[in-house]
């Protein structure tokens, strides 16, 4: 098989016998080969950009090209994305508190993927966070974030719920997004000293 790396040819020992598909064979070729400096970005097959999810059911491939992105940058990209999800939490809230009113049980659905949604930021942050810029702060972002989520799944009680999302839990999705608008700052004017 021929594999190449941002274009380039790349002679790397794997043996194909050992791996179950070409999506994990692929993964050993990030971890041992691109980590921790660069991940997968995207993949072509036979000269196609071919799905991550396909990676699994394709056979006798002759030739892949491994697009790469360095890591910081990645991890950038996310927060960016974490931060236009963030944005639209606001109306997702005024929408789970109308529906309350007619269904309690769909509105608590909703904001259990607020809830998951947020975490995903989080983790996001978590992750990457030994190849991002130190920022001064962290832990407590994260920290105050996660109360408000674990807040958020103890209360039982509707009014309280909407009572609840309406103010700290709002507020604290709100100053999330500002530290992750901070950490984007940072990336953007860092030297990149990391963890």
């Amino acid at each position: 098989m021929k594999l190449r790396i941002d274009g380039k040819e790349h002679k790397i020992k794997i043996e194909k016998r050992k791996y179950k598909n070409l999506k994990e064979m692929l993964r050993i070729v990030e971890f041992k080969y691109l980590f921790p400096e660069r991940v997968i970005k995207s993949i072509e097959v036979e000269g196609k950009a071919i799905h991550p999810e396909y990676l699994g059911s394709l056979n006798d491939v002759t030739d892949i090209n491994i697009i790469t992105d360095s890591t910081v940058n990645f991890l950038k990209n996310h927060i960016e994305l974490s931060i236009i999800a963030l944005d639209s939490v606001n109306g997702a809230i005024e929408m789970i508190i109308e529906t309350f009113e007619a269904s309690e049980d769909l509105a608590k659905l909703h904001i259990n993927y607020i809830a998951d949604s947020v975490m995903k930021t989080v983790e996001i942050l978590e992750k990457g966070s030994v190849f991002l810029p130190i920022v001064e702060g962290t832990d407590e972002a994260i920290l105050e974030i996660e109360e408000k989520i674990l807040r958020l799944n103890e209360i039982k009680e509707a009014d309280e719920m909407v009572k609840f999302l309406e103010s700290d839990f709002i507020k604290g999705v709100e100053r999330w997004k500002t530290f992750l608008v901070k950490i984007l700052s940072t990336i953007n004017n860092s030297s990149m000293e990391t963890h």
